[in-house]
């Protein structure tokens, strides 16, 4: 049986903050890049809840991808003998700072955002570089981020790795020898990288997040990445500083329809009972309550509440569930 309610019962009592947490993984496989599309990947961004994510550019290289279908250009900064060599104390170049692929994740308005891994797929032409690291803005470009190599299937045949990490945060690419393979062997060498500390964590202004490479044998050889995968998660939050109320993610609640519309939601429960239903507006007000004798399906008039987003707090025999109503007529 469905309990219709009315949620009429309004009081003055506040919430500090609901948070809503929701992990993320943002894919590019630019998928529209041609030899005439220039610096900016015109290829349809990936989406998240909670996180704007920008196109990918190239900043300082040259004018023109090399190849379809991937982030690959030329005009890196030289410092390897052509004919290359496995000891990174024989390079004479180091990493410039004007010289990056680079994405930006903007975090939304109410939501806070962490940035967990990130992982690629790397190649470099015969001339190409022989370095790269990963660095962000939040602490202004001036530190590597942990680094690892991944090598999948014909990479990993090879006795000695096609790359390797020195230094615990910088890809090498190793002799020239391990070129074999053409473009597509960029999918078979994955270099992972790890964000941590307070930088990565709850942070409401932009990652822009930057690959550097350098020592090329030429000005010639070509860098490219494939496959991005940017690894976090978002929390809507309500306040500033305030307590939290979680949101439970692997709640069994049932919200729907979600937008409203026609001034009904249904709420059902396939765990618990409810006992107590609080409606709680976007400045985390409580703006209606009702107690309600253990029910599991419910059905609420929403007619005079107007359009916007709320968020539905059930008190069950279980615990508190909360999931977020959009209105729409």
């Amino acid at each position: 049986m469905i309990k219709k309610l009315l949620l009429t019962t309004f009081i003055g009592l506040g919430l500090n903050s609901i948070a809503q947490t929701t992990s993320f993984s943002l894919m590019y496989h630019f998928p529209a890049v041609t030899p005439s599309t220039g610096v900016v990947d015109p290829s349809p961004t990936p989406t998240a809840v909670g996180v704007t994510s920008g196109s990918y550019n190239a900043v300082g290289t040259g004018s023109t991808p090399s190849t379809s279908n991937v982030f690959s250009f030329n005009g890196w900064g030289t410092g390897s003998a052509p004919g290359g060599t496995t000891a990174p104390s024989a390079f004479t170049g180091t990493i410039d700072l004007a010289k990056y692929y680079e994405i930006v994740l903007t975090p939304q308005a109410g939501y806070s955002v962490n940035l967990t891994s990130m992982s690629f797929g790397a190649f470099r032409s015969g001339t190409g570089v022989r370095n790269w690291a990963v660095r962000t803005n939040k602490d202004s470009y001036a530190t590597n981020a942990a680094a690892s190599y991944t090598p999948l299937n014909a990479a990993a045949s090879h006795s000695v790795p096609v790359i390797s990490v020195t230094g615990g945060n910088t890809f090498l690419w190793n002799d020239d020898a391990l070129t074999t393979g053409g473009p597509s062997y960029a999918t078979n060498n994955i270099c992972n990288v790890l964000f941590s500390g307070a930088n990565y964590t709850n942070q409401t202004t932009p990652f822009n997040i930057r690959v550097f490479a350098w020592n090329a044998e030429a000005g010639t050889g070509t860098f490219r990445i494939d496959t991005v995968v940017i690894n976090g998660s978002s929390t809507f939050s309500l306040g500033t500083g305030l307590n939290k109320v979680s949101h439970d993610l692997n709640a069994k609640i049932q919200l729907y329809p979600n937008p409203a519309i026609n001034g009904v939601a249904n709420i059902k429960i396939t765990d618990a009972t409810a006992t107590k239903i609080e409606l709680i507006n976007t400045l985390g007000s409580v703006i209606a309550t009702q107690l309600i004798g253990k029910e599991n399906d419910i059905q609420l008039d929403v007619t005079n509440l107007p359009v916007g987003t709320y968020f539905v707090k059930v008190q069950t025999t279980e615990g508190t569930k909360t999931e977020k109503l959009i209105i729409s007529k």
